[in-house]
């Protein structure tokens, strides 16, 4: 009788471990087959989360770029973009929608990379208005280095940023048709600092390249701000001597809402 029962008990406990490893094994292959499954479920959540509704009211903004768009130097923290959005909702009455994916430090190559990726698709995809800036870092690479010498003998190289800019431009209008383009232009940082030479050719020559560019592309709106910092680099910069301070930011998101007030045909409440 105890050798029946240690039989049924030997192979009742087998049975148990078989399943329990089996269970195991399936997991592990799950993990292997399907890494961060749970990540990538919440992820999936959260995109379906920000499906924007046909017309639900808001003004979908997509900010791309570099440090400016990101609103490096502002000490408040608002930057242009802040002050965008805040101004269209507070005068405008405008419920916005914002998604910034500016990289500090980024060059028109790594923007061109970024909108490449499923969640800037994604985000271009559903947007209203884009506003961007990008070439600062490309113009001037190396600011830090910058010498009376090494500028003499520097040629920025046009020719790359306009491959790359017709690249960002192109990835932009494969994941959305329509929606306009605000693409602002470089100022000069360097204009009081006289040591340099005639900085201010170089980034001339470079707005140059942008306004070309506007007449081929649909709905891509140029920006102007070298007028505005023109003589009030002191007043408008931070501290780094590279990046706008507040007021500086103030008056790029001035000219920004300008613009898109008057293509939006919105009206102050």
């Amino acid at each position: 009788m105890k050798k029946w029962w240690m039989s049924v008990f030997l192979l009742t406990t087998g049975l148990i471990v078989s399943v329990l490893l089996l269970i195991g094994f399936l997991q592990a292959a799950s993990a292997v087959l399907k890494p961060n499954g749970l990540d990538n479920a919440h992820y999936e959540k959260e995109e379906e989360a920000q499906e924007k509704p046909e017309d639900d009211g808001k003004l979908s903004i997509v900010a791309l770029g570099d440090s400016l768009t990101r609103g490096i130097g502002d000490d408040s923290g608002e930057g242009y973009v802040k002050r965008l959005t805040h101004t269209l909702k507070d005068e405008y009455g405008q419920d916005i929608s914002l998604a910034n994916l500016s990289v500090t430090g980024a060059k028109t190559a790594d923007l061109a990379s970024l909108l490449k990726t499923s969640g800037a698709k994604h985000a271009v995809s559903k947007a209203d208005v884009i506003v961007m800036t990008i070439g600062g870092n490309d113009l001037f690479p190396g600011v830090e280095g910058l010498t009376a010498e090494n500028l003499a003998a520097y040629e920025p190289d046009t020719e790359t940023f306009e491959a790359n800019s017709r690249q960002i431009l192109e990835e932009l209008r494969k994941e959305n048709e329509d929606a306009p383009i605000y693409w602002i232009s470089l100022y000069n940082p360097f204009e009081d600092l006289t040591i340099l030479g005639d900085t201010s050719q170089f980034v001339i020559d470079w707005n140059y390249q942008l306004q070309r560019l506007a007449s081929e592309y649909k709905n891509l709106v140029i920006i102007p701000v070298f007028d505005l910092f023109q003589g009030q680099v002191k007043e408008f910069l931070y501290t780094d001597h590279f990046h706008p301070n507040a007021k500086g930011y103030e008056a790029i998101a001035e000219r920004l809402t300008q613009a898109i007030v008057s293509q939006q045909q919105l009206r102050e409440e």
